[in-house]
């Protein structure tokens, strides 16, 4: 939906919105300035010259006006205001919106609004997230430019601040802000200055949905992911020869078989650059990987000696190698609160790996 300030009887200002529903009252959110002004000038301007109207469908030029109750609250630090409507009696089941915290960086996310350049019809646009604050956050388009036609991008945006920024995941929609700004007047970068929705949690007082969560993030890694192939392996060995070098001596410990050792650790590499991938990509969500990084020291440290020694035989190495797995994942299991325990399985192995390959443990026959 869009909105706009009626000055002297002509539409100004003219922005974009969500509409909400919480505890059966009805909701527009918007941008602060998409109501005050960009300075403030439409500051104490009677409510009733605020229009708010949606479209049934992206194709016609009929917008239907939304009826302004009250303004429940606004705040200019943040940039957000949050107006009660009356029931639209709208065919849907859309403004039953979830609303997502703790969402991470390089997320891919979605926002739709109506530009001033063509404010009759809203586009859809695809970014990712690239910077997070406590208060905002910062997102950049992928595909699309704002910039067209000979205009500037922060030109031709205007009248996207208040659009909603989405994500989805497994098919599920969440809020998680919307926009405020677009960075530099000629936008080169089309970078995107938003306010997380949390910034209005109190006053909502709607249940956000943690998308930080192991659960959640296992969604956003599917959503997310990279198939690790050969192709990457083989460039990773050409790389780190010597990491290689030390994990195929010790696989060769753990069978007389020599092809069998080099498929265990290409099979080992593959499945420690996949993990490392996804580590990197969770690395922007609260501090798991790095507490997860920190308590790998402090258990290297203390049990190193135990683990590092000359064995008798495959079996005692094998032995060895479920042991160690078994205790660091038993070690990390209630940072990583993983209740599957595939998560936290899949991390010790994946440190245990990088053990192997540096001779933090080393056996030898």
């Amino acid at each position: 939906m869009r909105t706009a300030i009626l000055i002297d009887g002509e539409r100004a200002n003219q922005g974009t919105g969500v509409i909400l529903k919480h505890e059966g009252k009805h909701f527009v959110l918007t941008a602060e300035h998409c109501i005050h002004g960009d300075t403030g000038q439409y500051r104490g301007l009677d409510p009733g010259n605020i229009i708010l109207e949606y479209q049934t469908s992206y194709d016609q030029d009929v917008f239907i006006p939304l009826v302004l109750k009250r303004i429940a609250d606004i705040n200019e630090r943040y940039d957000w205001a949050l107006l009660e409507i009356e029931d639209p009696e709208m065919d849907c089941d859309h403004m039953d919106i979830l609303v997502g915290e703790k969402f991470l960086t390089e997320e891919r996310v979605y926002f739709r609004g109506y530009q001033g350049i063509n404010s009759a019809a809203p586009r859809t646009w695809d970014a990712k997230v690239i910077d997070l604050g406590e208060d905002e956050f910062k997102i950049s388009l992928t595909q699309k430019t704002f910039s067209q036609s000979g205009t500037q991008g922060a030109a031709a945006a205007k009248g996207l601040s208040g659009s909603g920024v989405f994500i989805i995941r497994a098919k599920t929609v969440y809020l998680i802000g919307h926009l405020k700004s677009v960075v530099g007047t000629k936008a080169l970068n089309d970078d995107i200055h938003c306010c997380r929705a949390t910034n209005f949690k109190n006053t909502l007082a709607k249940s956000f949905v943690d998308l930080g969560d192991i659960d959640n993030i296992r969604l956003w890694e599917k959503a997310a992911e990279k198939k690790i192939t050969e192709e990457d392996v083989k460039s990773w060995i050409e790389n780190n020869d010597r990491h290689f070098n030390d994990l195929l001596r010790k696989t060769k410990v753990l069978t007389s078989d020599e092809e069998r050792a080099e498929e265990m650790a290409r099979r080992r590499i593959l499945n420690f650059l996949d993990r490392e991938y996804r580590n990197h990509n969770i690395s922007g969500w609260g501090n798991l990987i790095s507490q997860y990084n920190e308590t790998s020291k402090s258990f290297e440290e203390s049990v190193r000696d135990l683990y590092t020694r000359t064995v008798g035989s495959p079996n005692e190495a094998k032995d060895l190698l479920r042991k160690l797995e078994a205790e660091f994942t038993e070690h990390i299991k209630d940072l990583v609160g993983d209740k599957s325990n595939k998560q936290t399985i899949e991390l010790a192995r994946h440190k245990v790996t990088w053990w192997l390959m540096n001779c933090s443990f080393d056996f030898r026959d």
